[in-house]
Order: C-alpha cells, then structure tokens, then sequence
C-alpha cells in the first residue's frame, strides 16, 4: 500500500465514504481512514435506528457514482407526500409530488445501506482501518498525517468528513459557533394501525415535532423530538407505556401504534464551523455544519458538500493546480457556506417558531400553515427547495 496520495479522507461514514467514492471516480489517488469498518448490509437485518430522508437532487449524486442500484434494491422506501399540522390534521400543510409532475420527493433509506453501498464501490481507494489520527502536520507543499497504527501518510489534502467532533477540524485550528437545543430525539421502527401511503407526517407539538417516515416493509420510521425533560421521561417508559404516549402525540394520525423495534434517542444542537478549509484541509458534512434534524436535511446537505468539492478539484486539477489549493477550497466554501448557513438558519427559526408556547405566535403559526395550504405557488416553491430541483448544481447532481 502506498503513503502518497492526491487526497486522504478522514471518516468513513456516510458522507466520507461517499467522498471517496466521487474522488477516486473523478481520478484521483485517495486514501480513507476509519477507526470502524462498517458491517455488510444484511437484508434479514432489523432497521437501523437512523433514516435518512434522501432528496432526489441527492438521489442523482448517489445514481451518478454508482451507488443507487444496490440501495434500490433493498430498503429504498419512496414517499410521494408530506402532511405537517400542528393541532388539527384537517387544517394540514399537503406537500405531493404531483404539484410539480415529479416522480416522488424523497426516499426513505437505512443509513446503514448507504454507508455499506459506498464501501462496496472503494475499489481504488486504499483503506486504512481500523485505525484514527494522531497527529496533522501541513506545510506548503504537502499534509502529512501519523496514525495511531503508526503509518505515516502524505497528501496533497485531507478532508474531515468523521462528524461533529472533527480531529481534522481540530488539528486545522477552526473553530465553530453553535448551541445545544436541551432536546433528544427518539428513533425506532414503528408499526402503526393505518398504512403510511409513502407519506412522510410530522405533528408540531409544543416540546417538539413528530415525524413517521415511511418504510419500505409498512411500517414507520419514528424521529420525536422533545425537551430534554420530556424526552428522558420518555425513556423510562415501558413499551406499552411509551406507545400510548406516542399515538397520543402524533394525534392518531395513523391510528394506534402497536410496536416499536428498537428505541434510542441522541442529543441535539447547531454547530457550523467558521472555515470549510485552510491551506490542504477541507471539511465536509457534520464536520462543517450540523442542523437540527426535524427537516431531514443534514445529510442531504453534507452530500451536495461532496458533489461540489468534487467539482472544485477537478477544477483546480484541469488549471494543473493540485488537490490543496487554496484558491479552489475556497471556491468550495462559497458554494457551500451560504446554502448551509440558511438551512442552518431555516431549521432554527422553526425550532424556536414552533417551540414557542405563545398563544398569539400559535395562531399565526396556524395562519400560515392555512395560507401555504391554499396558496400552490407557495406550495410548489416549497417543493422545489425540498427536493433541490429546478437549480444548477455541480455536474454530479445533473
């Protein structure tokens, strides 16, 4: 194996497996190091506790490396409509996917199969793993970097794409901004009285909304957002208990929850770093923004990170530049930094909108979902942002 690469990608998740994957399709010579190789997707296997929402202008990203077929094939869950009301389900936002004469708005996707879906396409990448980083050393010409098996590898640029708590980001000297909402979210796979039909219901209640996503097998995938109090009372709840609380915060809009596989809840917050790259460093998906999850959008964002960094060295390479320039990270970072600054920012807004026990912000809160109800254009411009089409992009999400 050897120790000089175009690029090194630090994490091996989603988005840093991802990006490897675009890379070495894009020709360069790329390493990848991950403390944890994932496991192989076993179709008999239960759910992951994590879904994610893929958009369709991700969905071409994943199509245009390679990476759908094996992911259709298995639990690829399409959803065609998205329901959101707050008290009353017959006073509902309705988002379909005939509005705009598309196929559907998203899928519903393990991301266990994604992760795995991109480990099987690492064909010409060199894996390091098990294995993390000890030390990052950049200098004008090169980033070397010391493992903790102790191998020693040298790149033109290393990209952190190993989450929140980046080393790479660490190393770089970036710093973030950001806070803890004091929520948890609750996941698991639920099966509910009534068939989803591939509709995608989120309940705005007064500690948080609650989301069932559709699943390819019938049943839902359940994100519950709540305040911290709420949620570790949640989590002292037996089955039965938890299920009666739960069918009574979604409304019923499924009828009566019966079962749950599974339960686990994670802390939320916002964080976004001041800087996507310095000179040979680059930071992508949660290493670089982190978005409170209610709209789904976290991992649709670190993947248009991927198709546009991607872009922005192959730029720099065809004006024989080399993977760290500066010039082209930066170029990167403008594309990124201000569509990921307002999602950060949309997400907040509706955190703190919808968090809000105000009687007087209530009923505007029901006045808008009323007018976005009625009002196509607003419906359909909705649409569009959700589903990230009718915008140029950079060639791997055409």
């Amino acid at each position: 194996m050897k120790t000089q690469y175009d690029v090194v990608v630090v994490g091996g998740g989603l988005i840093g497996a991802v990006q490897a994957v675009a890379l070495q399709r894009a020709g360069f010579a790329v390493a990848l190091v991950e403390l944890r190789r994932p496991a192989e997707f076993d179709p008999d296997s239960p759910y992951d506790l994590r879904q994610s929402a893929i958009a369709p202008a991700q969905k071409r990203i994943l199509d245009n490396l390679g990476l759908w077929d094996f992911v259709a094939e298995h639990r690829a869950c399409p959803f065609t409509a998205m329901q959101v009301w707050e008290d009353d389900p017959a006073r509902a936002l309705l988002l379909e996917h005939t509005e705009l004469g598309l196929q559907d708005l998203g899928h519903i996707i393990d991301n266990g199969l994604l992760v795995a879906s991109a480990w099987r396409n690492l064909t010409d990448v060199d894996i390091h793993c098990p294995a993390g980083v000890d030390d990052i050393v950049v200098d004008r010409r090169h980033v070397a970097l010391t493992l903790d098996d102790g191998s020693r590898l040298t790149a033109d640029l290393v990209i952190g794409a190993e989450g929140a708590e980046s080393v790479v980001r660490r190393h770089a000297g970036i710093d973030t901004t950001g806070w803890p909402y004091h929520q948890r979210c609750t996941v698991g796979a639920v099966t509910t009285e009534k068939y989803h039909r591939h509709t995608a219901w989120q309940r705005y209640t007064p500690s948080g909304p609650v989301a069932f996503l559709p699943l390819a097998d019938g049943r839902c995938s359940l994100a519950w957002h709540a305040d911290d109090a709420v949620a570790h009372g949640l989590a002292e709840l037996g089955d039965a208990a938890f299920l009666e609380r739960l069918t009574a915060a979604s409304g019923g809009v499924l009828g009566r929850v019966s079962a749950i596989e599974r339960r686990a809840s994670f802390p939320l917050r916002l964080q976004h770093a001041e800087s996507y790259c310095r000179a040979r460093v680059a930071l992508v998906g949660d290493a670089a923004h982190v978005v409170h999850p209610m709209a789904g959008y976290g991992i649709n964002l670190g993947l248009l990170d991927v198709a546009e960094l991607t872009a922005a060295l192959a730029a720099g390479r065809a004006a024989d530049r080399d993977a760290g320039a500066l010039a082209y990270l930066r170029r990167y970072q403008r594309a990124r930094k201000a569509d990921n600054l307002l999602m950060l920012g949309a997400t907040d807004v509706l955190k703190r909108l919808y968090g809000n026990r105000n009687p007087i912000l209530r009923q505007l809160r029901g006045y808008g979902i009323d007018v976005a109800a009625r009002f196509a254009p607003l419906r359909q411009l909705m649409i569009r942002h959700a589903t990230g089409t009718g915008r140029q992009g950079p060639a791997l999400q055409r």
